[in-house]
């Protein structure tokens, strides 16, 4: 189970997050002072219909999207194909966006499997929100629509990072029948320390590889700031989730280095490079025995006498 901490905060932070989008929705135009028409008849479901099901409690997990859609038909969505950042998947990408009266421009959407281009029945979603000030929330959630019924219902939403600091959230497709297989983007400080970071599971209860390096001081942990991606699955029975690999973009972790620590991270990194990886893009992908191993070289290079902790070693 959830921690209830850590459930109740990421309730908030989604609760109130939704409160400023609606408010901003319900009351803002375009520049030129009119709302721009759109049929009721969307050809995906409107963003701000699934952030309604999954954050809304007063809605209790379920709506009507007649209503919903005939309440947002003047605010057109976007609705296009995109390439996956791992791999070669193709994924659907359904986003809208609005202009606040002071300029800003908030965007609210998700994107899906191109295998669930119908959403009949349930499917799986990232879940984003960028606000004017460039905050990005990322999501993992399952929802099903009922298209004889009309309804749209939540299941299940896990994780709100923002950005390099867990966000960017991207679905890779079912491991197992009951293990999703995910990636999300990440700082240098989640690379060397990636046990519970995927989604932020129990994130009090995160073990650090490096207990001396501190995230946000000595090793960056800013949201502004990803250098790879972890890669592993979310458990949606027992709401637990696995690192499995991690990727490196080598161009990333050289150019963002900011001290002589960081430096020495990321030479140490790309010098062993060949040390099990393979290519993905512009990632490097290993798997946690190679990163594990990766790590103790950098550890030999650039730690202190204080304690290394293994990654596959004391969980």
């Amino acid at each position: 189970m959830k921690h209830p901490v850590v459930f109740l905060v990421q309730v908030f932070a989604w609760l109130l997050l939704f409160g400023v989008i609606a408010a901003t929705w319900a009351g803002v135009t375009y520049p030129n002072g009119r709302a721009k028409a759109y049929s009721s008849e969307f050809s995906k479901i409107h963003p701000m219909c699934v952030h309604r099901v999954l954050i809304d409690d007063r809605y209790e997990s379920s709506i009507n999207l007649q209503i919903c859609h005939a309440e947002y038909k003047n605010y057109p969505i976007v609705v296009e194909s995109v390439k996956s950042v791992l791999g070669d998947q193709t994924l659907i990408r359904v986003s809208a966006t609005k202009q606040s009266k002071d300029g800003g421009e908030w965007v609210v959407g998700y994107s899906f499997a191109e295998d669930d281009a119908g959403q009949n029945g349930p499917f799986l979603i990232n879940l984003f929100t960028r606000s004017p000030d460039e905050v990005e929330l990322s999501s993992l959630a399952g929802v099903s629509q009922n298209n004889t019924e009309h309804t749209l219902t939540a299941h299940f939403l896990e994780g709100v990072g923002d950005r390099c600091q867990g966000g960017y959230v991207e679905l890779m497709g079912m491991a197992s029948r009951q293990e999703i297989a995910l990636s999300q983007a990440s700082t240098l400080y989640a690379l060397l320390n990636p046990l519970g970071q995927l989604l932020k599971r129990e994130q009090n209860a995160v073990r650090a590889s490096f207990p001396e390096w501190e995230a946000g001081d000595l090793i960056s942990d800013a949201p502004t700031e990803c250098v790879g991606r972890l890669i592993g699955v979310y458990d949606h029975v027992s709401e637990s989730t696995t690192v499995n690999a991690v990727a490196v973009d080598y161009d990333a972790l050289l150019r963002q280095s900011r001290n002589a620590t960081e430096a020495c991270i990321a030479d140490a990194i790309v010098r062993a490079r060949d040390d099990g990886s393979f290519q993905s893009g512009p990632y490097a992908v290993y798997g946690l025995d190679h990163w594990n191993n990766v790590l103790g070289y950098v550890h030999q290079r650039c730690g202190t006498d204080q304690a290394f902790n293994p990654i596959n070693r004391g969980i």
